[in-house]
């Protein structure tokens, strides 16, 4: 036998002496997430700036037609990770399910009037027809409730006209002068904002009114709890990222020339404003201070809601929020 194929033998003896090594691909994260809207934007920028990759996870996408189908994805197991209510998140805890939450935004509804409206107390409110996104239990709508309890005595349910529908159609209502003021969701708030219209209060102003401070999210990045446990390096992985992108939306512009369009606004206003209310709604701090701010939010919508909103819980659940959730520095 050659020296060449003695060589050849002994190398390949000496390969199997050793455990063969291989580069493991990165677990995949899989996120529900509608077309439109600021988690979308989010996405975008952890795609397009490698944040996944750089973090050590692939980040997937699977696009959905409602806010309702993200909820059937989560359930079904489709999806990893949704944004959504955490007071949804409540009710299903109540009932026996094990998901749970992480805070996602501070930014709230708001309460929109023309540029002369005489409105301008939530006691004008009186008489007026107002048209409410989300539908009688919608969360800000309860809580603008008990403001004007609160501060007016006022049965605002009674004594103004709400009108319930979709938020384009009710901010299109607004322009036409069909209705006296909206309670939106922010994003659709800040269209009318761009045009001229005035913010009365948002939903952080509402909270502030009632006593409730520091402000809490209503939204947060839900995941099942047995999911996180066993995927919790690349669940605090995703939380660093989707943070990093939400800085990037904020600090800078050459992010931003790819974001803008994702706003569906062509209008450098329209889109600025959106931007400036999304940034503003950037979470700073996250301790027992809030968690005692959402305890008290939840008891007050329990009362306002009843079951049909959060459950049959008369307290928060526990769990609700993944209690090993630390804000990226």
């Amino acid at each position: 036998m050659n020296q060449s194929r003695l060589a050849f033998r002994y190398m390949l003896a000496l390969v199997s002496c050793f455990p063969l090594f291989t580069l493991a691909a990165p677990r995949t994260l899989t996120v529900g997430a509608l077309a439109y809207g600021t988690v979308n934007w989010e996405l975008t920028v952890i795609e397009r700036e490698g944040f996944d990759r750089r973090h050590g996870f692939k980040m997937t996408i699977r696009e959905l037609a409602s806010p309702q189908a993200g909820k059937i994805a989560l359930q079904s197991k489709a999806a990893d990770l949704i944004v959504t209510d955490w007071i949804w998140v409540a009710q299903q805890r109540s009932r026996g399910e094990d998901f749970t939450s992480v805070p996602y935004s501070l930014t709230h509804g708001a309460l929109i009037v023309p540029p002369k409206s005489s409105i301008n107390t939530v006691k004008d409110l009186a008489g007026k027809r107002i048209g409410i996104a989300g539908g009688a239990l919608d969360k800000n709508w309860l809580l603008l409730q008990a403001l004007a309890k609160k501060q007016y005595h006022l049965a605002l349910a009674e004594t103004a006209e709400p009108v319930y529908g979709a938020p384009p159609l009710l901010n299109q209502q607004l322009l036409q002068g069909r209705l006296d003021a909206v309670l939106n969701y922010w994003h659709y708030a800040a269209r009318l904002e761009a045009q001229g219209y005035k913010q009365l209060l948002n939903g952080g102003d509402i909270l502030k009114g009632l006593g409730l401070s520091p402000p809490v999210p209503t939204l947060g990045y839900v995941f099942r709890e047995r999911w996180a446990h066993g995927n919790q390096d690349m669940l605090d992985a995703f939380i660093r990222a989707a943070y990093q992108a939400k800085d990037a939306i904020c600090s800078g512009d050459r992010v931003w020339v790819y974001v803008a369009p994702l706003t569906g606004s062509k209008d450098p206003k329209v889109q600025n404003l959106l931007r400036q209310r999304y940034c503003q709604g950037r979470l700073r701090s996250w301790g027992e201070d809030e968690m005692r701010t959402a305890r008290k939010l939840y008891q007050i919508l329990h009362a306002l809601g009843g079951e049909k909103l959060t459950g049959p819980a008369p307290e928060l659940p526990p769990g609700t929020f993944w209690t090993k959730f630390r804000l990226p520095r």
